[in-house]
């Protein structure tokens, strides 16, 4: 057999006019013979078909790159241009085949098929396809030699398309109007730039010339980097391929965090945050050089200008898309119309192949364009929102550790001051950072709305000329009614974010201070005037809503106003009628016109918070901080900062940036107020021109701070030489706090600082530690020594273990952490702790009491290795015995042997002996200084009075000839007796984590470590989908017959949108059908017949559109005000176990984020989703009764629809939920941060928090970013079925058309909606996607709308006068804090009688808070009955009891508000009251000195008072109440000791006839009690007088007193 050229005549046709026989090799016979070079075109693609569907067998099954299964891809040079132009290629490849079939049907209409005018096209269509895979697995493989087969395939098609060029440039009747020759010139580029990208590979991955090899990406060695988007191929990158495992996952089960891993690098929020940080730092530079305000815009646009503009250059390739959908619909319909109408003429064709203009009007290439054009819409679109969604994400993270970083170093004065306060700076946090990632996330659709309102109505011009530009004028009158509402809007948004702020911070003062509010019975007061704060807000939100309503409907009727006009005045100005082609073409626009119309409201929206919330950032980030100074101290380091070391010692600023040792920055000397505050605000400063910035750069030319003698610790010394220095906290104010300070701390030694309450010994510490604004002097600290450890007056401890509270970051030594432990009398209570020291410590230390919270406080001081330990009154919140034990061997053996200094605030002057130094303060100012000898030389009145007071306390312990020996012995002896009971009890309960051994080691090392150490709850979390018994619950408060209402309005709505278009189709087939010659008044009448029905119908869409969005909005927010009322009265109802076990942050989450959810966003998506779920199923009606093929099609996309929506929800939920839960931690750390700001600047732990929050919020930001990455996933795919949906129609109807079953106007009515469904198939499931995550916040508002509560109501009613006696009867009482936990107290028997005084006594941990308690029925009494005045509590109604009682706590509750509302917030004491009240707690001449007296304002938590004065104001509110019956809970801890003296005489006489039980420290303050009672594990230990008590040499209350000593 042999072979001839002629034999593949058969390729040519037969009777073509070019074949293969009588083959010859001239010129003629082959560049001029179309049928040889169509076959030579196929020969390098056929070719390269067969070779690399070998090379991919051979290397996949062959070879050990089978075993490859890495997910990762490492990019080749010139990937993404490949993937691009190889993307244009094959499109302009299937072109070339629809061509090739068109011109063998219409071009050789009477010859029989041509196979060589598409066969050639179909191979390399093939081939280019399979180039594809071949180049993934080339770079998947990383076989850079596979790339010469590809070399040699492009060099070869170049060749064989050449040869086709010349072939067609030798035909004369070829010019650029055939698209064959404008096919084969692009290819030829196209293949030319592929040779040139192989030969770029070839010199880099082959031959390594003139480049450096690429080192093995760090992000890909994590094992759990799961984030590929960077590493996957370009196909997989536009689609989102690679995150198909997390769908797998998320389907099977429930996510966890551990299943998303890390992110990239660039995508961290660490990363993020040093992007914006030194852009920040940059701008503040700017700022402060040009005089100008800090721009936060300049600063998000230099961090994030890459995303922003390639963002904006991918939307504008979708907008300018959308222009042409239209152009080609009403070509589309030209096409049947003349098809049905014209003459069959217009549309044949001359030449040897099809022309472009041909090509491109034939109705079936329209409609494969539409489907083209609409995926490439979707692409371009879903790639704008990857890169600005991750952008606004990426800002949100900056921003919420730009916050966190100036929230370190703000001064204690922006808080406490009133400028603002925690609800507001946490705000920042939250709100202001999400408002700021939504204006990021739509900032582009501020240019593309106008953008697109211009491009669609010059399409509109050129559908319907004039008519269209009068249309048009009705969107120039609608601006400024938009420009009004949206001014309204901002101006409600202000008022918006006001009342949420004032709600906020009254719920955050609620939630901290709950325990006295119910011991009060305060519950309904405050959650009154929280409701009452929440309609405010609400009323508000109702206003505002109602401009936004206004703005949506407005959307709405403006694209039917220009219709109607459109419409009306088409047929005047041109004399035609209406038809399909202009009619659905102008309808289409009209419906794209609507998006950018409903969208402005909310973009406008969004900018309007995004502005807002710059306005706050930059007044936040403008506040005062704590002052920057050298005084010798070294300044914390930043972790993570990326900031190299330097020669020599260095320290690291808030920012990262560098600064020197030794330069410092004096204080700065007060200017008028005027004159700071513009300095201030305008970021200058005389001597700084970065005073407050976060940012602030490295500050120049500071004098160096003189050096101190190795004997002096710290010196706080006058500038002037003529006055001591002097603080104050307000920034703006000339008045100092503490003045003519002058002071030198000796180093290694034993400061003690005293004074009567109020005199400003915490201020001097605070001056010391640079907490407070300098107005005269310096503060310096010895360098060498300069390290502090801080314990607070009030103990600040975080929510981790106790262990952890202690080592407070420091390395675990076992030796030195055992030491301290004995030291501060811990191990006893670690003991009883159920987990050991492996115990979770609650918020705020919620579950230790007062005396455990300070020695963990102190024990903190004393475990870290800084040299200098400054604690404030620790002494006074423990007991004698502990008390002692403490200083003698923690403070004057563990610290001062270890040449530690100790500066020592205290009123226990019974120590004074024991320091090296004492400062004595009255009034602000440094009284007398100097060793105890020198102030008895200089003051001997003052010494005289310490004298008196410890001879005293001598006597009234009857135990000062006793032995220090003897002392030490009993003491031990009870310690002993207490750790007997305890292992006994350790013996008898098994499982409750008590570690009865003896060796200290075991007890705090192998404490038991399960899950009874957690105090903190979980936070809640569901699994699975959202309920329907949560939509129930949702509708139920929405209002079922609202809802009902809201239903029937939408389902009209489309019902009548429905009507609306088959009018208008058979308005435009009436036009269709007319001549040329028709007469106008015959399309005057058509006109005239259906322009009012059409009309009519038109505005009845509105009419019903308007009122389902208001109904939906406004629903929504009265659905959220009852939410949020029964989530507040369940909460301030609960239990304080509830309060104990769960975090503040996580319950504010509810108050605030959760809220937000439902009042605003869950509206707009509840009427999004309306809207988009009835357009959709509309769009399926009208295809099925056009045509009904359109169902049998649409069934399989239908079902992968449904599968994908699913699969796709199933895991967005579970994303959504990890988003809440991790936000939460964020929020808490924010919250602790805060309260302990002055201990973590003191111990330079800044560093170590930052870290700690760039974890926390890196996880967050982890599960935000694949929450946003899921939703393009989704939105391919859906978008891909959309333009199925738009192939399917067009095709159905096209060829029901063309066969004579449609007409043009139902054509052009299916494809409309076809279209239209496109755009909303991926709305519906975002919708509901989001409907549901929002729901989510539903779902935990039901959860706590369902908490357990106290038992409120009572079975009786007590009498007016009860109790009229104060008789107090226990009968068998056991109590617990929980079902679920041990009880506290052991079958207490005990009577107190009316009127009598009883002291409670006994170790920190016995049961003394918990006894009283019971009173208030705080805990759970599941034992025995109490009994005052023969009355049985548990059958009193719960407020009632708490109100008929009084309590002074054991730490100091203030509120926000004037003093007069913190005394008597319900309003029923005179003001004569108040003042004898303010009188008996000597407050009276503290407040007389204040302007407004009673009517002064109190700062948030109090802190314009100190520690002691809040106690002395919660004496005065106790002593309001007129009962019968007081409880001071260790009332006078933080008060000295001569105010104590003067206040237990006042109390003696005020409360002589009534029953008062005592719990206190200071043993001697009891001694004058009637009975004592002394407590021990529960149980009663002792009970009976203190006389005959103090003569049993053994007993407890002795032992007590004597270590009190």
């Amino acid at each position: 057999m042999t072979f001839s050229i002629e034999s593949f005549d058969w390729f040519c046709g037969v009777n073509s006019t070019h074949s293969l026989d009588n083959f010859d090799w001239t010129v003629n016979g082959t560049l001029e013979n179309d049928c040889f070079t169509n076959l030579i075109y196929t020969v390098p693609h056929i070719i390269f078909t067969l070779l690399a569907s070998l090379v991919l067998v051979v290397y996949g099954c062959c070879t050990r790159l089978r075993k490859i299964k890495h997910t990762y891809l490492l990019r080749y040079p010139g990937h993404t241009l490949f993937w691009l132009t190889y993307v244009v290629l094959v499109l302009l490849l299937i072109c070339s085949v629809g061509e090739g079939l068109l011109t063998d049907i219409d071009v050789h209409v009477d010859y029989p098929t041509q196979p060589q005018l598409y066969i050639p096209a179909c191979t390399a269509v093939i081939a280019g396809l399979l180039a594809l895979i071949y180049y993934n697995q080339m770079e998947l493989w990383d076989v850079s030699s596979m790339i010469w087969l590809l070399f040699l395939y492009w060099v070869t098609a170049l060749a064989v398309e050449i040869v086709r060029f010349l072939n067609m440039y030798l035909d004369d009747e070829i010019g650029l109007e055939i698209l064959r020759f404008d096919v084969n010139i692009a290819a030829i580029v196209l293949y030319s730039v592929f040779i040139l990208l192989a030969l770029h590979v070839i010199r880099i991955k082959v031959c390594g010339c003139c480049t450096t090899e690429k080192t093995f990406p760090e992000d890909l060695k994590k094992d759990n980097m799961h984030f590929k988007q960077d590493y996957a191929n370009f196909l997989s990158y536009v689609s989102y391929w690679w995150l198909n495992f997390i769908f797998y996952v998320g389907y099977r089960r429930p996510l966890e965090i551990k299943d998303l891993g890390v992110l990239t690098e660039e995508q961290s929020a660490n990363y993020q945050r040093k992007v914006f940080s030194d852009n920040m730092e940059y701008e503040q530079e700017r700022s402060a050089k040009t005089g100008k305000p800090l721009s936060l815009y300049r600063v998000m646009f230099k961090s994030y200008r890459t995303s922003i503009l390639l963002g904006g250059l991918l939307k504008l390739c979708v907008d300018t898309i959308s222009f042409v959908i239209p152009v080609i619909l009403a070509q589309a319909l030209l096409y049947v119309t003349e098809m049905n109408y014209g003459n069959p003429d217009d549309v044949q064709t001359t030449g040897q192949y099809v022309t472009a203009e041909i090509f491109f009007k034939n109705g079936f290439v329209l409609v494969a364009l539409l489907f083209i054009t609409s995926f490439l819409k979707a692409v371009f679109n879903q790639s704008f929102n990857y890169v600005m969604f991750l952008a606004g994400a990426h800002l949100k993270a900056a921003i919420q550790a730009a916050v966190y970083n100036k929230t370190l170093r703000l001064s204690g004065w922006s808080m406490s001051g009133g400028s603002m306060n925690m609800g507001q700076i946490t705000n920042h946090m939250s709100v202001d950072a999400q408002s700021l990632m939504a204006a990021m996330n739509w900032f582009h659709f501020t240019w593309s709305t106008p953008y697109l309102i211009i491009g669609y109505l010059y399409v509109l011009y050129t559908e319907m000329g004039v008519a269209a530009l009068i249309g048009a004028v009705v969107f120039f009158l609608a601006i400024p009614i938009q420009a009004l509402i949206a001014k309204k809007q901002s101006q409600f948004q202000k008022r918006i974010m006001a009342t949420s702020d004032t709600r906020l911070k009254q719920t955050n003062e609620m939630l901290g201070g709950i325990k006295l509010i119910k011991l009060y019975g305060w519950e309904d007061i405050f959650g009154n005037d929280i409701k009452e704060a929440r309609n405010r807000e609400i009323i508000t939100k109702m206003k505002q809503a109602g401009f936004r309503c206004c703005l949506y409907v407005l959307g709405g009727v403006i694209p039917i106003l220009v219709t109607l006009v459109a419409y009306s005045t088409y047929p005047v100005l041109t004399g035609k009628a209406l038809t399909p082609d202009i009619t659905f073409a102008a309808l289409n626009i009209f419906n794209q016109l609507s998006f950018p119309l409903t969208v402005l409201p909310q973009v406008i929206t969004f900018q309007i918070n995004g502005y807002i919330s710059i306005k706050r950032l930059r007044a936040f980030f403008a506040a005062p901080e704590i002052e920057e100074r050298e005084d010798g101290r070294q300044k914390p380091e930043w972790g993570g900062s990326g900031t190299k070391k330097a020669h020599g010692p260095v320290n690291v600023d808030i920012n990262g940036s560098l600064v020197s040792d030794v330069l410092i920055r004096q204080p700065k000397h007060r200017m008028p107020k005027s004159s700071d505050r513009a300095r201030l605000l305008d970021h200058e400063d005389p001597d700084d021109t970065n005073a407050y910035g976060t940012f602030s750069s490295t500050p120049k030319d500071r004098p160096v701070s003189p050096a101190l003698a190795s004997d002096t610790a710290v010196k706080v010394v006058s500038s002037d030489q003529l006055t001591g220095a002097s603080f104050t906290w307000d920034i703006d104010s000339h008045l100092p706090i503490i003045s003519d300070i002058d002071l030198k701390i000796p180093a290694g030694k034993l400061t003690m600082i005293v004074g009567p309450v109020g005199s400003g010994k915490s201020s001097l510490l605070s001056a010391m530690m640079g907490e407070m604004t300098t107005l005269s002097g310096n503060v310096i600290w010895n360098k060498q020594m300069a390290k502090i450890a801080y314990g607070s007056q009030k103990a600040w401890l975080l929510n981790a273990t106790l262990k952890e509270n202690i080592l407070f970051g420091n390395e675990y030594n076992q030796q030195r952490y055992l030491s301290v432990i004995s030291a501060c009398c811990l191990q006893p209570d670690i003991d009883i702790l159920p987990a050991g020291d492996q115990t979770e410590i609650g918020e705020k230390g919620i579950n230790l009491s007062g005396g455990q919270k300070q020695r963990v406080s102190v024990a903190r001081t004393m475990y870290s290795s800084n040299d200098i330990v400054i604690l404030d009154d620790p002494l006074s919140a423990l007991d004698a015995h502990v008390g002692k034990h403490l200083f003698q061997e923690g403070i004057a053996e563990f610290l001062l042997q270890s040449q530690r200094t100790v500066i020592l605030v205290t009123h226990q002057i019974q120590y004074l002996d024991k320091a090296d130094w004492i400062v004595y303060m009255k009034d602000g100012r440094i009284e007398r200084q100097g060793t105890m000898n020198e102030i008895r030389k200089m003051d001997p009145e003052l010494h005289q009075r310490w004298e008196e007071m410890i001879e005293q306390i001598e006597t009234e312990s009857e135990s000062e000839s006793e032995e220090e020996s003897k002392t030490y012995k009993e003491r031990e002896e009870l310690k002993r007796s207490i750790s007997t009971t305890k292992e006994k009890k350790g013996h008898a309960k098994q499982g409750n984590g008590v570690n009865g051994a003896p060796d200290a080691v075991r007890q705090v090392s192998q404490a038991n470590e399960g899950p009874q150490g957690k105090l903190m709850s979980k936070e809640e979390r569901m699994r699975g989908s959202v309920s329907w018994k949560v939509y129930w619950f949702f509708i139920k408060n929405l209002g079922v017959h609202i809802f009902a209402v809201i239903v029937f309005l939408l389902v009209a709505t489309n019902g009548i949108q429905i009507g609306t278009n088959f009018l208008l189709s058979e308005w435009s087939e009436k036009g269709a059908n007319l001549s040329d010659d028709t007469s106008p008044d015959v399309i005057d009448e058509i006109s005239a017949y259906y322009f009012p029905r059409y009309a009519a119908l038109s505005f009845s869409v509105v009419i019903t559109t308007l009122l389902a969005t208001a109904g939906i909005l406004l629903s929504t927010l009265v659905a959220g005000r009852r939410l949020h009322n029964q989530m507040l009265d369940r909460v301030m109802h609960s239990p304080m176990r509830f309060f104990d076990t769960t975090p503040l942050g996580r319950v504010l989450n509810r108050f605030s984020s959760d809220i937000v959810v439902l009042d605003l966003r869950l509206g707009m998506t509840l009427t999004l989703f309306s809207r988009f779920v009835f357009s959709c199923i509309s769009a399926i009606i009208v295809n099925a009764i056009v045509s009904w093929w359109f169902i049998l099609l649409i069934a399989p996309i239908s079902v992968l629809y449904f599968l994908i929506m699913i699969f796709y929800i199933t895991t967005s939920r579970e994303l959504q939920r990890l988003d809440s839960i991790t936000r939460s931690p964020v929020y808490a750390l924010f919250s602790e941060t805060l309260n302990g700001l002055s201990t973590i600047r003191a111990f330079s732990q800044e560093g170590r928090f930052h870290r700690n929050i760039m974890r926390r919020i890196e996880v967050n930001n982890c599960t935000t970013i694949y929450m946003f990455v899921a939703a393009r996933w989704l939105g391919f795919r859906l978008d891909f079925l959309g333009a199925l949906v738009v192939l399917i129609s067009g095709y159905v109807t096209m060829i029901s058309a063309f066969t004579g079953v449609l007409e043009a106007s139902l054509v052009g009515l299916a494809i409309t909606y076809a279209l239209q469904i496109s755009g909303h198939l991926g709305m519906v499931v975002r919708t509901s996607a989001d409907l549901e995550m929002q729901m989510n916040s539903a779902e935990r508002a039901q959860f706590y709308t369902q908490l357990k509560n106290e038992e409120y109501d009572g079975a009786m009613f007590p009498a007016k006068s009860w109790p009229d006696k104060g008789d107090i009867l226990y009968e068998e009482v056991s109590a617990r804090y929980a079902k679920e936990l041990d009880p506290v107290l052991h079958n207490v028997n005990i009577h107190f009688r009316a009127g009598e005084k009883i002291g409670i006594c006994g170790r920190t941990g016995s049961g003394k808070s918990s006894l009283t308690l019971t009173l208030f029925r705080i805990i759970d009494t599941f034992q025995g009955n109490i009994y005052i005045d023969g009355v049985n509590i548990n059958h009193l109604p719960l407020i009632e009891l708490r109100q008929r009682l009084a309590i002074i706590p054991q730490d100091p509750v203030l509120f926000t508000g004037t003093i007069r509302f913190n005394l008597d917030p319900i309003h029923v004491s005179s003001d004569d009251e108040l003042w004898e009240a303010l009188e008996i707690a000597q407050l009276k001449p503290v407040v007389t000195g204040l302007n407004l007296g009673l009517d002064s304002q109190v700062t948030e938590g109090g802190e314009n008072f100190s520690v002691g004065q809040r106690q002395l104001f919660c004496l005065a509110r106790a002593f309001l109440r007129k009962t019968k019956i007081l409880i001071m809970d260790e009332a006078t801890a933080s008060i000295d000791q001569e105010t104590d003296k003067v206040l237990q005489e006042v109390v003696a006489s005020a409360f002589k006839d009534r029953t008062v039980l005592t719990i206190a420290h200071r043993v001697s303050t009891i001694l004058d009690a009637d009975t004592i009672l002394v407590l021990s594990d529960g149980h009663i230990a002792e009970y009976d007088t203190p006389k005959n008590l103090l003569e049993i040499e053994d007993s407890i209350f002795a032992s007590l007193v004597k270590a009190n000593l």
